[in-house]
């Protein structure tokens, strides 16, 4: 039987006033990624997010960025990897003691935004990005882009990697995400997201932005909760992963 994580990125708001709507989707994934203050939330929103996770039973981990609210973290910001390395562990950290104090623990890291791609695709910043996570806590398991640098330098550091694909986002041939400013990069309609996860969860493979299919390993899927009726996607993918014998759960620690 396939086994299939569902994660989703949240906890990326500022404020008092917001998210009621947004923790509803805890109710369909297995794991939560939870921005950590520098590129989206604050402590309200992240206690908030932590203890809806808790009391849904789903999986935990830190989101880091680049510290830049204004661009959401999607832009790039020209740091070293020593500073990188100091961004991640400040951030980890962070999100680790906040969801202890409450009384559940971290399962696993997730980075956003811009330095998600650039740690993708860059060995120093893959390997600052790593060491950060293992100074941290070796047992935490590391969410990273199927077939990246990324995955490279986790495994050859010993930790528990799990290759991320994405239900409404485009790839380019090398298996990167398609820019978001490339026309088609975001998939918006339910039925394209529903057969690119059938190809993703089944096959092990995706359709690029040419044409061309590539082969990629799918332990975790990434569902975005602004997506247009995610949680009608979400009930669909439940409905599915029952009939064709997909057993969604979190992933466990080894």
């Amino acid at each position: 039987m396939i086994q299939l994580d569902i994660n989703c990125d949240m906890a990326e708001c500022f404020g008092r006033g917001r998210q009621s709507e947004d923790l509803g989707i805890l109710k369909w994934i297995t794991s939560v990624n939870i921005a950590c203050g520098m590129h989206a939330g604050d402590p309200h929103i992240i206690r908030r997010t932590i203890d809806a996770a808790l009391k849904h039973n789903v999986k935990i981990g830190a989101h880091p960025g680049y510290a830049d609210p204004h661009g959401f973290g999607r832009r790039s910001i020209n740091l070293s990897a020593n500073e990188v390395y100091e961004l991640v562990l400040y951030q980890v950290a962070a999100l680790a003691g906040m969801t202890r104090a409450l009384g559940g623990e971290l399962h696993h890291v997730k980075l956003h935004g811009a330095l998600y791609n650039e740690a993708a695709e860059r060995p120093e910043l893959a390997e600052a990005v790593v060491s950060a996570v293992a100074d941290i806590d070796e047992e935490l398991i590391l969410y990273a882009l199927s077939g990246s640098k990324l995955v490279e330098a986790g495994l050859e550091h010993g930790l528990q990697v799990a290759e991320e694909v994405f239900a409404d986002r485009a790839y380019l041939p090398n298996g990167r995400l398609a820019p978001r400013e490339l026309e088609g990069s975001v998939l918006i309609s339910k039925e394209e997201q529903m057969e690119q996860t059938r190809q993703l969860v089944l096959h092990q493979r995706v359709l690029t932005v040419n044409g061309q299919h590539i082969d990629l390993a799918a332990d975790t899927l990434c569902v975005h909760h602004e997506s247009h009726d995610v949680i009608s996607y979400l009930i669909d993918l439940h409905r599915w992963a029952k009939q064709h014998q997909v057993l969604i759960e979190p992933i466990t620690a080894r």
